[in-house]
């Protein structure tokens, strides 16, 4: 069993049709998480600035 699906993986990855899908599909998964991670970082820092800001405003009152 493990012998058969060694070899079906390196006859996939020996095959340049299917590896260049592969590798496009790859590396927009890790491009849209990198992208993703950050958006979410930047959106979280940028609401606690604000609440931040709405604290002081408050203060000032």
């Amino acid at each position: 069993m493990r012998e058969g699906l060694m070899s079906r993986l390196h006859r996939f990855a020996t095959e340049g049709g299917g590896l260049a899908t592969i590798e496009y599909v790859i590396g927009a998964a890790i491009v849209l998480g990198t992208l993703a991670i950050g958006v979410s970082a930047w959106n979280n820092g940028l609401v606690a600035r604000l609440q931040a800001l709405v604290s002081q405003m408050q203060a000032v009152r």
